[in-house]
C-alpha cells in the first residue's frame, strides 16, 4: 500500500511541475506582491516587448546624432579653408567640438541596442530552459539597460556637457580673442549637447520601474517629433527632436 501512495504521490508532482513551473516568485530586480503573481511567461513577454522597442528607438536617436554630428563636423572643416582665417580658425575648433559628440555614439552605445541580439538568443534557448531561467536572464537584461540609460542621463554627462564646451569656449576665447564667437559656440554647443541627452530614449528604465509595480499593460508605441530653432555664427537654422 505505501507503494501505491508512493507512485500516486510521484505522479502528482509530475503533473503538478507544469503549472508550478510557469510561477517564478522570485525575481532579480525586486519587486511588488502584484509581480509575484503573475506567471513567467507574461513577464517574460512584457520585457521582451518593451526591450525591442526600446531598442529600436535607441537606433534611431543613436543613428540621428551621429548623421547630425557627423554633418557638422565635415560641414565645418570643408567650409573652413573657404573663409578668413580667423572665421576658419573658429569653424575648425568646431568641426573638432561636433566630432567629440560622434564618439561616444560609436565607441560606447547604449547597451539595450546589443541586448536586443541577446534577447533573441534567449527566446531560442527558452525550449531547453525552464521558464524562470529564461526570466531570470532576461531580468538581467532588463536591469543593465535600465542603469545605462539612467546613467546616461545624469548629471556626470549634464556636467561634462558643460565642462566640454566651457573649454571650447576657452580655446576660441582666450586662445584666439574670439569672444562673440566663442560666446555663441558655447550656448549652442551646451543647447545641443543638452537636448541630445534629454532626448536619449529611456524605454528600459521606464519599463523596469512599470515591472517592479506590476503593471505589465502594453506600451504606448511612437516617437515623439519636434522642431527647435538653431542659432549659430553667420547662420541659422532648425533642428529636428526626437522624443522616446
Amino acid at each position: 500500500m505505501r507503494r501505491v501512495w508512493c507512485v500516486l504521490g510521484f505522479a502528482l508532482v509530475m503533473c503538478a511541475r507544469p503549472a508550478l513551473s510557469d510561477e517564478c516568485t522570485a525575481s532579480l530586480v525586486g519587486g511588488e506582491p502584484a509581480l509575484q503573481q503573475l506567471n513567467a511567461e507574461t513577464r517574460l513577454h512584457f520585457i521582451r516587448e518593451r526591450l525591442r522597442i526600446d531598442a529600436r528607438n535607441a537606433r534611431i536617436w543613436s543613428y540621428s546624432w551621429g548623421t547630425i554630428y557627423s554633418a557638422l563636423t565635415v560641414g565645418q572643416f570643408v567650409a573652413a579653408p573657404l573663409v578668413s582665417h580667423a572665421s576658419g580658425l573658429d569653424l575648425y575648433v568646431g568641426g573638432s567640438a561636433a566630432l567629440v559628440g560622434v564618439i561616444p555614439l560609436v565607441v560606447t552605445p547604449l547597451k539595450v541596442i546589443g541586448d536586443e541580439k541577446r534577447l533573441d538568443e534567449i527566446e531560442a534557448d527558452t525550449p531547453t530552459t525552464t521558464p524562470c531561467v529564461a526570466l531570470a536572464w532576461t531580468e538581467e537584461l532588463l536591469n543593465r539597460d535600465a542603469a545605462n540609460e539612467g546613467q546616461g542621463q545624469s548629471l556626470l554627462f549634464h556636467g561634462g556637457n558643460v565642462v566640454v564646451n566651457a573649454g571650447i569656449f576657452l580655446i576660441i576665447g582666450a586662445g584666439f580673442g574670439h569672444w562673440t564667437s566663442a560666446t555663441i559656440s558655447l550656448l549652442t554647443g551646451i543647447a545641443t549637447g543638452e537636448i541630445m541627452i534629454l532626448t536619449q530614449p529611456v524605454g528600459a528604465l521606464k519599463a523596469l520601474r512599470q515591472y517592479r509595480r506590476g503593471e505589465l499593460a502594453s506600451p504606448s508605441a511612437g516617437v515623439r517629433i519636434g522642431i527647435a530653432p538653431l542659432l549659430a555664427r553667420n547662420s541659422s537654422g532648425v533642428v529636428l527632436i526626437l522624443i522616446f
